[in-house]
């Protein structure tokens, strides 16, 4: 297991040392962590707007 710490919420998670983010996060040290509460509410931004361009409620003011 490795410690690795959110770059947002400062929290320590344990991850598994054989999973890619792992391997990544060792083999290149500018490669930053985020938790999976963190990544979420970063998403949920890119969803709303997904959701709106698929039902085409998403205009532009002309």
């Amino acid at each position: 297991m490795k410690k690795v710490q959110c770059i947002i919420c400062d929290t320590e998670v344990l991850i598994d040392e054989n999973t890619l983010e792992a391997k990544q996060l060792k083999n290149n040290p500018m490669r930053t962590f985020m938790c999976g509460e963190c990544k979420s509410r970063l998403d949920v931004p890119k969803q709303r707007n997904n959701f709106y361009q698929e039902n085409n409620e998403f205009h532009f003011n002309e």
